[in-house]
């Protein structure tokens, strides 16, 4: 194993409804590790990518956790706009049988309404989306591979107009004069906020309505697994992440199959991701539940009761690898697709300490007009 700069691993609890996917070190350390498989790959079109962004580490692992601290618990009425684009309910319109593939699934908001419409008539076979309206149906869903489509095309764009530019430019220009700087800072923003949602969807727990385990009597795993456990691991996860992520990359062979097609790669992170859930739960009941959750009225339910996390770390150890080294794999082959199909345009030049610590909304331009 090469030696690797080791990095430190937190997480944050639950901060609203949907508990976060991983925590604000958690989400930060997928944008390292995929900057640096980028880095690190044999691919000169990846290592050209990675070198640039490896010098925005700091700034990517910010900007992935922007949706969750800036964007959310800043309202009411944002939480509930925003929060839906965090996950994506599978159960909901999902059949019966052998999984599906990613090109059988929905392409839009309004095609995500039918395949929920159709799997409620089903009956009782699969769990019908709660809401007397399209809108309260979706955002009891979700639409999560809704929103890293739209970001990935609007990066796409980003590097299509830098690249662009560069017939244009000044060579012998400086920094702050370059037409490109604006747009290469507008990437970096884009590339940043896109780790977040992709970072997401590598957590079973944001592909399930049963997020947190209460309708399997193990309410209160998501925080459990996905914090508390985390949190306790010592200070080399993430160069082991970068290890797992290189020499099992599993999200690349599976986005090959789908070129040039970022939901159709989304669905297919979505589907992987999801069918450990069960896997997740059965970690929980092996080695660390001690005594099932209580449902009731919010005041009078009561969570799971489990072993402190020392005693059951390393059960979950493997798992939790293997998710984040799948989201970090997913992430860099967004980021490289969405750069070669911009253009491939050159960022070397760019060399603004310009940071956007608390950039506006970017809005969800996928959703239906609201009445």
């Amino acid at each position: 194993m090469r030696a690797r700069m080791l990095f430190g691993f937190s997480l944050l609890m639950s901060l609203s409804t949907y508990a976060l996917a991983w925590g604000e070190r958690g989400h930060d350390a997928v944008s390292r590790v995929a900057a640096r498989i980028l880095a690190e790959s044999n691919d000169p079109d990846a290592q050209k990518l990675g070198a640039f962004l490896q010098r925005k580490e700091n700034m990517l692992g910010h900007l992935a956790n922007v949706p969750d601290i800036v964007w959310r618990n800043t309202s009411k009425e944002m939480d509930e706009f925003t929060a839906p684009s965090h996950f994506i309910d599978m159960e909901f319109f999902l059949s019966p049988g052998l999984p599906p593939k990613p090109e059988d699934l929905p392409t839009d908001v309004k095609s995500l309404l039918v395949a929920m419409a159709k799997n409620c008539a089903r009956g009782k076979l699969v769990p019908c989306v709660p809401g007397d309206t399209d809108n309260k149906r979706i955002d009891k869903a979700g639409h999560a591979p809704f929103r890293i489509q739209t970001i990935y095309e609007d990066l796409v764009k980003t590097f299509q107009q830098i690249k662009d530019l560069e017939v244009k430019t000044d060579k012998d220009a400086k920094d702050k004069d370059d037409p490109r700087t604006e747009l290469v800072s507008k990437a970096i923003l884009y590339t940043g906020i896109l780790s977040h949602f992709v970072g997401d969807l590598a957590n079973p727990h944001h592909t399930s309505s049963d997020y947190d385990g209460w309708d399997t009597d193990q309410g209160g795993l998501h925080g459990y697994f996905e914090s508390e456990i985390v949190d306790s691991y010592p200070l080399d996860l993430e160069a082991i992440v970068l290890d797992e992520a290189e020499r099992h990359p599993t999200m690349e062979a599976k986005f090959a199959k789908y070129p040039k097609d970022p939901l159709r790669q989304a669905w297919a992170l979505a589907l992987e991701s999801h069918q450990n859930l069960d896997a997740l739960r059965d970690l929980d009941k092996k080695y660390s539940l001690l005594e099932k959750s209580v449902k009731g009225e919010k005041d009078s339910r009561k969570k799971a009761k489990r072993k402190d996390v020392k005693e059951t770390r390393n059960q979950y150890r493997n798992f939790i690898i293997m998710r984040l080294a799948a989201g970090a794999d997913a992430l860099s082959q967004f980021w490289l697709n969405a750069w070669r199909e911009g253009g491939k345009p050159d960022l070397s030049f760019y060399r603004s300490y310009h940071y956007d610590v608390k950039p506006d909304l970017i809005p969800l331009r996928y959703m239906p007009e609201r009445k």
